[in-house]
C-alpha cells in the first residue's frame, strides 16, 4: 500500500463521517429524537388549544347587466335623444369599480356606523377614520372569471358579528350604487323640468299677446301660403330648441369644448339663418331644402301686409312654444320613469352566514409540522452531539476545543465579577421577591 492510499484513508477515518456511522449515530439516539419529535408536537397541540380561534365569512354577489331587456332599451333610446348614447359602454368595467369601492375607507367607515359596530368593536369615535382605513384593509375581495360575482371574504375571532360585517358591506356597496344611478337621472329631470317651466312662461305669454292683439285689431285671416310659412318656420324653430337642449346636455356630459358641441353650434347657425331668411327677407320667395333634400320656395312674411305679418309673429311664436313644451313634456315622463325605475344592478346571491368551524388553528397540520421540524432539529442536535464528541476524540481538533472553553469560561467568570454586574444581579435579586409578592397579592 502506498503513501497516498494511506493518507486517503486516514483522511477519510480522521475528518469525515461515513453513511453507517451517521445512521449508526441516529439509532443510538433513537429514544432521544422520538421524545423530542414528541415533546415538539405536544407543545404544539397544547399551543393550538389555547391559540385564539379565527373564523371566515363569505358573501357572494351578482352582478346584472344593466344594458340587457327593454329597459336598457328604453334607457339607451332616452340618453341617444340627448346625444349621450355612448354612456352604456362604461359598465364594461362596472365590476372594477364594485372592487374600489369595497376596498374604500369611505365604505369601511359606513359599515362601522351601522348597528352600533363601533361600540361592539370598541372604536372611539375620533379615531374613525384610522379605523375605517385599517380596518378596510382586512377585506378581501375578488371577482371570479368565468361568473359575474364578486366575493367578499372577512376573518375574525366573532362569528356572529363576521357574518353581520360582511352582510352589512354588501348592503352599503347595493345603497351607494342606488344613490349613484339616482342621483345622475335627478340631474337630467331636474333640468328637464327647469327647460319646461321657463317653455311654459313663455308660451303663456306670447298667447297673451295674441289675446291683447285680437281685441285690439280683431283677428285677420290668414292666406294658406302664409301657414305654410308659418308651418315651416315653427318646425325650423322647433328643431332650434331640440338642438339647444342636445347641446345643454352634450356640455354637461362632456364638460368641455367638444367636436359634436361645435357640429351643433354650426347646425343652429343653419337653421336660424334659414329663419332668418324666411322672416325678414326682402325678396319674393325664400328657397329652403326640406329633410328629403327637396328644395321649396316660401313667402317671407315681410311681404305678408301689416296686421298679417304681426299676427304670423304671434302665431309662429305659439306654435313654436307649444312644439317646444310638448316635446320637453314628453322626455320629462321618460325622464321620470328613468328615474322611478328600480334596476337592481347588485344581488345578493349567498349571504354570509356565522362559520360553525374556525379556519385557523388547524391542530392537526400544526401538530405534523412541529413532528417534521422536531425530528429534523433532533437530527441536527445529534449530529452536532457526535460533531463534539469527534472533536474530543482527536489529537489536534480536541487541544483548540479545549482552548476555546476555557477561553469561553474565562469571560464568564471576568463578567460575574464586574462590579457593575454584580451591583445589577443584587439589585434584581432584592426586587425579584418584592414584585413576586406583589404579583400574589393583587390575585
Amino acid at each position: 500500500m502506498n503513501v497516498s492510499e494511506q493518507n486517503n484513508k486516514s483522511g477519510v477515518s480522521e475528518g469525515t463521517i461515513n453513511l453507517i456511522e451517521i445512521i449508526y449515530s441516529i439509532y443510538r439516539h433513537r429514544k432521544v429524537l422520538v421524545l423530542f419529535c414528541l415533546f415538539c408536537m405536544l407543545t404544539a397541540g397544547i399551543a393550538s388549544y389555547f391559540m385564539p380561534s379565527i373564523y371566515s365569512a363569505t358573501a357572494i354577489l351578482l352582478l346584472e347587466n344593466k344594458g340587457d331587456g327593454p329597459s336598457g332599451e328604453l334607457k339607451a333610446a332616452f340618453l341617444s335623444q340627448f346625444g349621450v348614447a355612448g354612456l352604456e359602454e362604461v359598465d364594461a368595467g362596472k365590476s372594477e369599480v364594485f372592487l374600489a369601492i369595497l376596498k374604500s375607507k369611505e365604505l369601511s367607515g359606513e359599515v362601522l356606523r351601522r348597528y352600533h359596530y363601533l361600540h361592539r368593536m370598541g372604536i372611539d369615535l375620533q379615531n374613525i377614520d384610522a379605523s375605517a382605513l385599517s380596518f378596510s384593509k382586512t377585506v378581501k375581495v375578488s371577482k371570479s372569471k368565468s361568473q359575474p360575482t364578486i366575493d367578499i371574504i372577512m376573518e375574525g375571532k366573532d362569528p356572529v358579528l363576521l357574518a353581520d360585517l360582511v352582510n352589512s358591506y354588501a348592503v352599503s356597496l347595493d345603497k351607494f350604487n342606488r344613490m349613484y344611478t339616482i342621483t345622475s337621472a335627478q340631474h337630467l329631470r331636474k333640468y328637464i323640468e327647469s327647460r319646461l317651466m321657463s317653455a311654459n312662461k313663455e308660451l303663456d305669454e306670447v298667447q297673451n299677446e295674441l289675446r291683447k292683439f285680437q281685441e285690439q285689431s280683431r283677428a285677420i285671416s290668414i292666406s294658406r301660403q302664409a301657414e305654410a310659412t308659418l308651418t315651416v318656420l315653427s318646425g325650423l324653430e322647433a328643431q332650434r330648441v331640440s338642438l339647444e337642449v342636445e347641446k345643454a346636455a352634450k356640455e354637461k356630459f362632456f364638460g368641455r369644448p367638444h367636436m359634436e358641441i361645435e357640429l351643433l353650434n354650426a347646425k343652429m347657425g343653419a337653421i336660424q339663418r334659414n329663419i332668418n331668411h324666411l322672416t325678414y327677407a326682402n325678396g319674393s320667395s325664400v328657397p329652403i331644402e326640406n329633410e328629403k333634400g327637396k328644395v321649396e320656395f316660401y313667402i317671407p312674411l315681410t311681404m305678408i301686409p301689416g296686421l298679417n305679418f304681426d299676427e304670423s309673429k304671434l302665431l309662429l311664436n305659439i306654435k313654436a312654444k307649444t312644439n317646444v313644451v310638448t316635446m320637453l313634456t314628453t322626455q320629462l315622463e321618460q325622464a321620470k320613469l328613468e328615474e322611478a325605475k328600480d334596476i337592481s344592478t347588485i344581488n345578493l346571491l349567498e349571504a354570509a352566514k356565522p362559520p360553525a368551524t374556525p379556519i385557523k388553528p388547524n391542530p392537526k397540520q400544526i401538530i405534523f409540522v412541529a413532528g417534521f421540524v422536531g425530528f429534523f432539529a433532533g437530527l441536527f442536535i445529534i449530529f452536532t452531539m457526535e460533531w463534539i464528541k469527534r472533536i474530543d476524540l482527536t489529537p489536534e481538533n480536541s487541544t483548540k476545543w479545549h482552548d476555546m472553553k476555557k477561553g469561553i469560561l474565562s469571560a464568564i467568570f471576568v463578567f460575574k465579577q464586574n462590579k457593575s454586574v454584580q451591583y445589577w444581579l443584587a439589585k434584581i435579586a432584592v426586587r425579584w421577591p418584592v414584585k413576586r409578592e406583589t404579583g400574589r397579592k393583587n390575585k
